[in-house]
């Protein structure tokens, strides 16, 4: 009983949430449930007038007043169906109104979560919270809440006119409530577990989807096409199955209501029958208690299905708020913003894992001075990119400190720390659009003769004025239309025109042409000019002019100096150096 009582205090705690959401639409919201408890007491009230027509009328032989109360039922039903339109329209307004405010709040909290967050959640799952869950919370605004207020306020006005009308003929039309009340709690608590088993499966999907999609490739390369479409048959089944589920209690559920409607109607029909002849009740009664069956069941049985959809609103909302309130996968910032960095950094003692304590880097330390450059060597997985991450605190160490211009640096805003660091990665990412769009990221405000005055020193400017419309051009989805040379040259204008205080470079040369790499160079004389640097690269002829090179192995710095001090050693760094003129590491 405690297990329940928590469950249902938890859901109505989701439901108040829901509602707080909906306060900017106060006004609307109130002018919705006005106009729905009129248009639902002219629809309860509506059998009345027929009665009135058929015993106070034609019953009674007044036919000059048959026109009049025609006149009148017309109008009666006008302004229902007017009243049915505003309320339909402004319902789903204020659902869409809210659903937009909702998503945007989704997104905005996914953009500001950590890497590791999405390091450990499919991509597809995210994409659910904020698509395919959000949807379906639009349902309990437009066809929810306010909806079902409405369908209660009909049902008592029903219940009030009929109990006037007919008193007995009232309580036999209610006999068969008991067995409608049952069925439909069976109804919302089977749908209730089997919408949490819909929306975890269309979860699956849209992982599994989003994954092979951007791996189609691989897939292709390793001739899995057919392997692959047997997983996706696997967990398309249990999609399948699970909706199988929620309709099976769908297909009991409304022919219960139809037999229980019909077994109201043939009690009504037998027993208002007898009492017609018997002159114990009117004809004009007993046809309005036959209009009132199907007026009072009617919500009845709606009143299930809208509990159903704020059922799966809730469900859905429990998915988002738990991704809205893991304050641990919310990035920390500090406060402290300056307008220039000069480029300072120190690393004492510091320990780094990604998951518990398994430590990428351990009890690591040196000092970067402000304009001077620093290269990390090291075998793959040795915890190279893993420093640069941690300067630009895309992850968050977990033992020692990093200052930068001897300032702890989780005291810096993230926003403006990483605005004063350019970043160029060996994967280079573009988004769909132009090469423009692409390298304005960071600073709206430059100016296209900026862009192109970058171009031009890195000589990029005559490949990308050869594409169709120039720095125009539409690079599609992460930059597939261009090659890994073209993007990673663009991603270095990028970094030049931000005009960045620091440069961190990973891997930025590891997957080029001699010929690209020739302006790759150039662009890094540019980049490294008065800057500090951190400088990631497999081919160590790109970081020979360093200033200081660290060697990392097993996240732990076991070789430093400058290049012909280390290659002096015959070392680590001598053997990675021997290795890198043929252009890869061993």
């Amino acid at each position: 009983m405690t297990e329940k009582k928590t469950k249902f205090t938890s859901q109505w705690h989701l439901l108040l949430r829901l509602l707080k959401l909906a306060q900017f639409q106060k006004t609307w919201i109130v002018l919705a449930i006005s106009l729905t408890i009129i248009q639902s007491l002219l629809t309860a009230t509506q059998p009345y007038l027929y009665k009135i027509v058929i015993d106070q009328v034609i019953l009674a032989n007044k036919f000059h007043l048959l026109s009049f109360w025609c006149g009148i039922l017309v109008v009666w039903l006008v302004i229902q169906a007017g009243l049915g339109f505003v309320n339909a329209y402004l319902s789903e307004r204020i659902a869409q109104s809210i659903i937009l405010k909702l998503r945007q709040f989704v997104y905005d909290h996914l953009i500001q979560l950590k890497l590791s967050f999405f390091d450990k959640t499919p991509v597809g799952t995210a994409v659910t919270r904020s698509i395919s869950d959000i949807q379906t919370i639009t349902d309990l605004f437009s066809s929810g809440i306010i909806t079902i207020l409405g369908d209660l306020i009909q049902i008592i006005a029903i219940l009030v006119c009929m109990f006037y009308i007919n008193v007995k003929l009232t309580f036999l039309t209610l006999l068969v409530i008991p067995i409608l009340m049952y069925s439909a709690n069976k109804f919302r608590k089977g749908i209730r577990d089997t919408f949490q088993e819909v929306r975890n499966q269309v979860a699956n999907l849209n992982a599994f989807l989003q994954e092979r999609i951007t791996g189609m490739q691989i897939v292709q390369l390793f001739n899995q096409q057919e392997r692959e479409y047997q997983k996706f048959e696997a967990i398309n089944k249990k999609h399948k199955a699970a909706n199988i589920r929620s309709i099976f209690y769908y297909s009991i559920f409304f022919p219960i209501v139809e037999a229980l409607i019909a077994v109201a109607f043939a009690i009504i029909v037998s027993f208002g029958s007898q009492a017609v002849l018997k002159q114990t009740i009117h004809l004009g009664e007993l046809t309005a208690f036959i209009m009132f069956i199907n007026l009072f069941f009617r919500p009845v049985r709606a009143i299930a299905d809208r509990f159903n959809n704020i059922q799966m609103g809730i469900v859905s909302a429990e998915r988002i708020f738990l991704l809205i309130d893991s304050e641990e996968n919310i990035e920390k910032t500090g406060t402290y913003i300056p307008q220039k960095i000069n480029g300072d950094i120190e690393f004492k003692n510091i320990w780094f894992a990604y998951n518990d304590e398994n430590w990428i880097l351990r009890d690591i330390s040196f000092t970067i001075e402000a304009g001077k450059s620093l290269a990390i060597v090291g075998a793959t997985g040795s915890g190279k990119t893993t420093i640069a991450n941690l300067v630009t605190q895309m992850y968050q160490h977990q033992k020692g400190d990093i200052l930068i211009d001897g300032k702890n640096v989780n005291d810096y805003q993230l926003q403006t720390l990483r605005k004063k660091i350019a970043v160029v990665l060996q994967d280079v990412f573009l988004f769909s659009g132009s090469i423009k769009s692409n390298l304005v990221l960071k600073n709206q405000d430059v100016s296209s003769s900026e862009i192109e005055k970058v171009a031009r020193e890195i000589g990029a400017y005559d490949f990308i004025e050869k594409l169709p419309g120039g720095f125009d051009f539409n690079v599609k989805e992460r930059g597939l239309s261009l090659s890994q040379g073209q993007r990673q040259l663009i991603s270095f204008i990028r970094a030049l025109t931000m005009k960045p205080d620091m440069i961190v470079l990973d891997e930025a040369t590891s997957s080029i042409d001699s010929h690209t790499e020739e302006m790759i160079q150039n662009a890094i004389q540019l980049l490294l000019e008065k800057r500090t640097a951190i400088v990631i690269a497999h081919r160590l002829s790109t970081i020979q002019n360093c200033d200081e090179i660290i060697v990392i192995d097993k996240g732990q710095i076991i070789e430093r100096g400058n290049h012909e001090k280390l290659i002096s050693l015959n070392g680590v760094y001598t053997n990675l150096y021997k290795n890198s003129q043929e252009g890869y590491l061993k």
